[in-house]
């Protein structure tokens, strides 16, 4: 971004990501204070030279986390100065789940490219045999303790290289679509309960034995091929899923 937009450059962060911190950092400084209304959508875009969409992205962001919220006839208002602890991950959509990889950075502590693992396999329900990067690392939001343990396995064809991979911030199911012509057009999540274990617990700087969510999912293309699978385990207390559903009625 331009000097002149008052929005400090973060390294390797998509611009709404880098907008949504400095109005949250605005927000926590009183500006604008509980109760005030958020400049529009228009005047955003004009105060900080991005795009509607850019404006429009930062601003869910706000209100996943809780510090903002659409009053009719009123206008954006701020309803929080702090974040509220953990993260709601809606479900319905394959977009949905991308929020997650959009909104909850990736922080990788070990890669390495060979075959799964058997019991991984097993776990998951695929062949063994192909070779996948395998990514194992932290996901979470800046000065904040982690929200999951996660390991990402992407099919070593259409993986990108590690240092890539890094600065994708582990959005990387969407380089594929773009970089490899592949694009997610399935994914098939399992959802479970379990307890922390103690290499877990040291990881996610939590309690061991505490009750956690564990998210599997196996991403497909549209050709019905995987292209990527993913492990994560979250603290039940950071982490929370959000459904809408509707009936079709005549």
């Amino acid at each position: 971004m331009s000097d002149h937009s008052g929005v400090e450059p973060i390294s390797s962060a998509p611009r709404y990501m880098t907008l949504a911190e400095t109005l949250r950092s605005g927000i926590a400084s009183g500006h604008p204070a509980v109760g005030e209304l958020l400049p529009t959508e228009h005047a955003l875009t004009e105060q900080y030279g991005v795009s509607r969409h850019t404006v429009r992205e930062a601003l869910r962001l706000l209100a996943e986390a809780g510090l903002i919220a659409r009053r009719r006839g009123a206008g954006t208002v701020v309803v929080a100065s702090e974040a509220r602890a953990g993260f709601a991950q809606r479900l319905g959509s394959v977009d949905d789940l991308m929020q997650y990889t959009r909104a909850a950075r990736l922080k990788p502590i070990r890669q390495h490219t060979g075959p799964l693992d058997p019991a991984v396999a097993r776990a998951f329900g695929v062949a063994p045999g192909s070779d996948y990067l395998h990514v194992h690392g932290l996901r979470g939001q800046p000065d904040r303790a982690p929200l999951a343990l996660t390991d990402m396995y992407i099919r070593s064809d259409l993986a990108p290289p590690v240092d890539v991979f890094v600065e994708l911030n582990g959005g990387v199911t969407e380089w594929m679509a773009t970089e490899r012509g592949a694009p997610t057009a399935r994914i098939e999540q399992t959802i479970s309960g379990g307890l922390l274990t103690d290499t877990e617990a040291e990881a996610l700087d939590a309690e061991a034995g505490t009750a956690v969510l564990r998210t599997m999912r196996r991403y497909y293309d549209k050709g019905g091929r995987i292209i990527a699978l993913s492990d994560t385990v979250h603290p039940a207390d950071r982490f929370t899923y959000e459904m809408t559903m509707q009936r079709e009625v005549d």
